[in-house]
């Protein structure tokens, strides 16, 4: 191993960006879970069934 390779190895933030493939960040957890949740609550609302209850509980 060369000097360099020493140096990127014991590097805190070397060490730090290496990650392992797959793995998502707190935020891109976040923004997933958010997505999904306003895309399932589109799907609920869009259907006849729930709009039309909705409707009658307004007025």
């Amino acid at each position: 191993m060369s000097k360099l390779d020493q140096i990127i190895a014991n590097n805190a933030r070397a060490t730090q960006n290496r990650r392992k493939p797959g793995v998502l960040s707190q935020r891109a957890r976040v923004l997933l879970l958010t997505l999904t949740s306003l895309l399932l609550v589109f799907v609920f609302f869009t259907q006849p069934q729930v709009r039309a209850a909705i409707h009658s509980l307004m007025g």
